[in-house]
């Protein structure tokens, strides 16, 4: 929604920050802060003028009759604003309350009429104690008065610009029944400033005898409206937030940017580079998270799953909103602390908003409440399904192929091998490999033309995702990766001996990037390959080789030549048959005692140059060209929720959930598992829009693995004296995989690039911060 904009968002847009340059956000917040009411009726008006709050109302009631979407995105362009005026609780909370019972209710038509023409500010009075946000905690009671009514029983609380506004919708019971009232008599208002310098209302409605005409609407449909109401200021609210977040990140990398010290920019300081792009990652993952929360609410019958991203959205939302703008102040060094610096604006607007309809603490205890109502099972249709063998599966739609592949591997994976402890070689998981060889199904990835699937980039996301959802051990795989490869950039001769004997087995594969000194900087190289007629005679030592020990083949990238400039250069893709003379393979124990790894060591190894892939000297992009593909692989988010599965299952023994401090800390988990695979399944539709995935991929690598540690470390803790147990840990018959998770969770942060390195990638290439470089 808010990657892609259309005609008409991209006009909301512009009239947003058109607004914002007739009234800048800041200034007018310093303003108000100093006045006994802090509220521009002026400002009101030409936000009514614009038509904002009508942007979801029925052109029939006077609105624009356009969706949430819209209104999100006003939202969020306020929230980056710093606009002052409460759009959120007086525009959108308001109109949501009145435009479902304005067509019975001519009063309500009236009323909302002057609300989206910006005559009249009306304020929302519903809750009526803190912690109590929910609409069925309301207490206050309307008891018949001659021809009106007399309220009684409660006083209205956290009502925004209670002391500007021109009347209140006042929500009560009429015997037990649901009623509203918009009430413009004098009553009783406490107010307390917030931190952004707007304020709260508690407004007394006690022994308040109201006439007839004060009652709008009453019955079930106004708890409905009202229930809705509160919901979509939740999620509007958790948009603004967003905007907040991005601004106070924005505000910061430009500052960081300017700011000279040691002769740099302190922005080109790697530690505060990192610091920049976590508070880049949060932004990401609270925007994907609250466009979650936005397709549910527009889809029919949302139910449980709706309120759960809703409540995932604003407990998010507000979380990061909070982290940018602490992290920002102190950035910003001494500045952060100055009032004329609108970095600490960013903050006290994140301080006040957060806290506004339940802050992230009580949004993750309702989400977990709902959660446990529910459970975590698939929502999609996971019913079997079997097709013809001469159905091409590649052509079904995404759900019906992942039904088709799950149903398969069902029945062929074989069952004693689910969720195998340790990395499968090809003699451990040879039946399984040749299962899949036979049905065509071994290289997801491959052409049909070379005996692969010709799946789309969707599909083999999926592909990936079933087999690690049933607990299939990963098959030595570098076969399928130097195929793909080949198939780009090798020539006939290569495709024709190596791709067949991928595919039947034949050849294993192990990958020959890493050495002792160039792990992530694999542009120091040190492996050299002279010339030597038709050979490169091959020198060096490569390390960290997966399933090296198994192999038969290499591929690998050796330096063959030195050139001035940039170090990728000089740098040749070439394949090593293992058995070559000179070539010894030395296993590397891993911690969980396992020979995964190994060293591989080259003693003037003859190599054919008819073994280069591509040309010689220009291997780097060969290898580039590749790894841009597999990006989307290292974000997926099964890793995490297999992990997250044990813990539930420890959870449920140990009885965790009745206490407290941990509820709160698996909410978190839950909630950051949650947003991976809602920033994953963004990047999965601009996958199938066809697009080419950048640099900003990289973000879930580092969200996903960082996550999954976490989650083990909370299985270490929670198993208590069972925290050092190799074994699995079984406390009242249910067991769980902890250590084996525990030291599985160290490795990805540091393979494919350590998320060290993604931090730099993405300081550089999506941040565009400086380099340290003098």
């Amino acid at each position: 929604m808010m990657t892609h904009l259309d005609e008409t968002q991209t006009m909301l847009r512009d009239s947003v920050q058109a607004f914002h340059e007739r009234h800048p956000g800041p200034a007018r917040t310093r303003r108000l802060r100093n006045e006994a009411i802090p509220f521009d009726r002026s400002v009101w008006r030409d936000m009514a003028e614009a038509g904002w709050s009508g942007v979801m109302v029925p052109e029939s009631l006077g609105g624009h009759g356009l969706g949430a979407a819209e209104a999100m995105l006003i939202a969020c362009e306020l929230g980056r604003g710093l606009a002052p005026e409460p759009y959120v609780a007086s525009g959108l909370m308001v109109v949501q309350a009145l435009v479902p019972i304005a067509a019975d209710s001519a009063p309500a038509r009236a009323l909302l009429e002057q609300v989206l023409a910006g005559q009249t500010l009306v304020a929302l009075a519903w809750q009526e104690a803190a912690g109590k946000l929910a609409i069925d905690d309301i207490r206050m009671r309307a008891v018949r008065k001659g021809e009106g009514w007399q309220l009684e029983g409660a006083t209205k609380r956290f009502v925004p610009l209670a002391d500007a506004a021109d009347g209140f919708l006042v929500y009560a019971l009429e015997d037990g029944n649901p009623v509203l009232f918009w009430i413009t008599q004098s009553a009783a208002i406490r107010t307390t400033r917030t931190i952004d310098g707007l304020d709260f209302g508690e407004v007394d409605f006690e022994g308040l005898t109201l006439p007839a005409d004060a009652r709008l609407a009453s019955g079930p449909a106004v708890r409905d409206a009202v229930a809705q109401a509160v919901e979509l200021a939740r999620m509007a609210s958790a948009f603004e937030l967003v905007g907040v977040a991005e601004r106070a990140l924005e505000a910061t990398v430009a500052y960081t940017s300017q700011r000279v010290q040691f002769g740099k920019p302190i922005a080109s300081f790697q530690a505060l580079q990192h610091r920049m792009v976590d508070m880049w990652m949060h932004c990401q993952l609270a925007r994907a998270s609250a466009e979650n929360a936005l397709l549910d609410w527009t889809r029919p019958a949302g139910g449980a799953t709706c309120t759960q991203s809703l409540r995932a959205a604003r407990a998010r939302a507000g979380a990061t909103a909070l982290l940018v703008g602490k992290t920002s102040i102190h950035l910003h060094g001494g500045m952060g602390i100055a009032d004329e610096t609108d970095i600490g604006l960013c903050l006290k607007r994140a301080l006040a908003l957060s806290a506004w309809l339940g802050n992230p603490l009580w949004q993750r205890g309702e989400f977990l409440d709902e959660l446990m109502k529910t459970g975590r099972v698939r929502q999609s249709d996971d019913s079997p399904l079997v097709v013809a063998d001469d159905v091409d599966v590649a052509e079904l739609p995404d759900e019906e192929f992942r039904r088709v592949l799950a149903t398969w591997i069902a029945a062929n994976y074989p069952p004693e091998k689910r969720f195998m402890k340790k990395r499968a070689y090809y003699a451990d998981i040879s039946d399984w490999y040749q299962a899949l060889s036979r049905k065509g199904w071994l290289a997801p990835s491959w052409p049909k033309t070379a005996g692969g699937m010709g799946l789309s980039a969707t599909k083999q996301v999926i592909y990936a995702e079933e087999i690690a959802r049933y607990g299939c051990a990963r098959i030595p795989d570098h076969g399928l990766a130097i195929g793909k490869l080949l198939l780009m950039h090798g020539t006939p001769e290569q495709i024709d001996y190596h791709l067949p004997r991928v595919l039947s087995g034949e050849i294993m594969w192990c990958q020959g990037y890493s050495e002792p000194n160039a792990g992530s900087d694999l542009a120091s190289l040190r492996t050299r390959a002279e010339r030597d007629g038709d050979f490169l005679v091959v020198n060096g030592q490569k390390t960290w080789t997966t399933l090296g020990p198994g192999a038969d083949w290499m591929f690998a990238l050796v330096r063959t030549s030195k050139v001035d400039g940039a170090k990728q250069r000089g740098i040749t893709f070439l394949l090593i048959d293992l058995k070559t003379p000179g070539v010894k393979v030395r296993p590397i124990v891993n911690l969980k005692g396992e020979g995964e790894f190994s060293e591989v060591f080259f003693d003037n190894v003859r190599v054919p140059v008819s073994n280069v892939v591509g040309r010689i000297d220009d291997g780097w992009s060969v290898a580039n060209s590749f790894l841009r593909e597999e990006r989307i692989f290292f974000g997926t988010p099964r890793q995490c929720e297999y992990a997250l599965a044990q813990l539930d299952r420890l959870a449920e023994a140990t009885n965790a959930l009745a206490r407290g401090d941990f509820r709160d800390r698996y909410a978190q988990l839950v909630l950051d598992v949650r947003d991976l695979k809602s920033a994953f399944e963004l990047f999965m539709g601009r996958l199938r829009g066809g697009e080419e995935l950048g640099p900003e991929v990289s973000y879930l690598k580092v969200w996903g693995t960082e996550t999954y540690q976490r989650i083990t470390d909370e299985l270490v803790q929670l198993a208590g004296d069972h925290g050092g147990q190799i074994d699995d840990v079984v406390i009242g018959g249910i067991a769980v995989d902890v250590m084996n998770q525990y030291l599985d969770s160290r490795m990805p942060a540091i393979f494919g690039g350590s998320n060290e390195i993604q931090r730099n990638i993405l300081a550089k290439q999506i941040l565009a911060l400086p380099s340290g470089r003098a």
